[in-house]
């Protein structure tokens, strides 16, 4: 070893405080401490709670406005509508729809001696969000601590009993929420990328898909949302626009690819009404899909 870097070897090993829950570095060191440490200070509420839940998937996206939050309500009501308990985690603080999809806007998470209570939404999914929280006009500017903070409340200290499945909406993009809750749920069964068509949303998806490889989670696979137009009447899909972004996706991510989900008006009358289309229109085309799409997650993680 030369004095060179003998030097940048010291001064990383010196600048270094220990506190690893909080570290930006967490998944690039290889320090095995690390998670003994985080285990420690943070992690064994985490994993108490985490422990009742059978499955537990992330749903992410690259950017905004892809329907992540639509993909993640419907999956939930599919797999309500199978008669599994579940629950959906929102982490999306900046812009919160889940509970607005899940019709459970306007009813608050309450505090009982058992941790944070859900509140309850259609066919009994339990939905945890600061929609449920704070009013919906309410604005708050969040700091990475605070954000820290909240995450942590909604991994360890909310009562979501026993489930079969948590999914968890995360917001758009690699931040540091992503990265949060990839540490305090370090046995993700995986993450859903979603992304539209377009090859735009495709490049910024693949960062996410970049980020949850480094964070040693699992790609479940990709979904082409938003993917040519469903007519209500004749059910026949039309691509006015491009499709194939999600396979093309899937390939550089070498993951597997879930499938399509078309636009069609029912889709977007449900969400606004709080009732996922897969429940107000099961026989819908997308519908159909998002069943198609449920069929093969469940294969490849599992349905113990």
């Amino acid at each position: 070893m030369d004095a060179k870097s003998g030097i940048k070897k010291l001064q990383m090993d010196f600048s270094c405080d220990l506190k690893c829950e909080g570290c930006e570095r967490f998944f690039q060191c290889k320090n095995p401490e690390r998670l003994k440490i985080f285990d420690r200070r943070r992690m064994s509420r985490a994993k108490k709670t985490m422990a009742k839940i059978k499955r537990k998937i992330a749903v992410c996206a690259g950017k905004g406005g892809v329907g992540k939050s639509m993909v993640t309500s419907n999956l939930a009501a599919a797999l309500a509508m199978a008669m599994k308990k579940v629950a959906v985690m929102d982490s999306d603080f900046d812009g919160s729809c889940i509970p607005r999809m899940l019709g459970t806007l306007g009813k608050q998470l309450t505090l009982t001696p058992q941790g944070i209570e859900p509140a309850e939404g259609l066919l009994g999914i339990k939905v945890v969000a600061m929609a449920n929280i704070m009013d919906e006009e309410d604005t708050t500017t969040w700091y990475h601590e605070l954000r820290r903070n909240a995450t942590e409340e909604f991994v360890a200290h909310v009562n979501y009993g026993e489930l079969d499945y948590l999914l968890i909406d995360l917001p758009p993009g690699t931040s540091s929420d992503a990265v949060n809750m990839m540490e305090y749920i370090p046995d993700l069964d995986g993450m859903v990328i979603v992304t539209n068509p377009t090859g735009l949303s495709q490049g910024v998806a693949l960062r996410s898909g970049m980020m949850a490889i480094e964070g040693g989670v699992r790609i479940i696979g990709v979904i082409e949302n938003m993917s040519g137009y469903a007519c209500s009447g004749c059910g026949n899909i039309s691509y006015p626009l491009k499709k194939g972004g999600g396979e093309t996706l899937a390939k550089e991510l070498e993951t597997v690819f879930l499938g399509r989900i078309p636009l069609e008006s029912a889709v977007s009358y449900a969400s606004d009404r709080g009732v996922p289309f897969v429940y107000a229109n099961p026989e819908s085309v997308a519908a159909k899909a998002v069943n198609s799409i449920l069929e093969k997650i469940e294969d490849i993680i599992g349905r113990n």
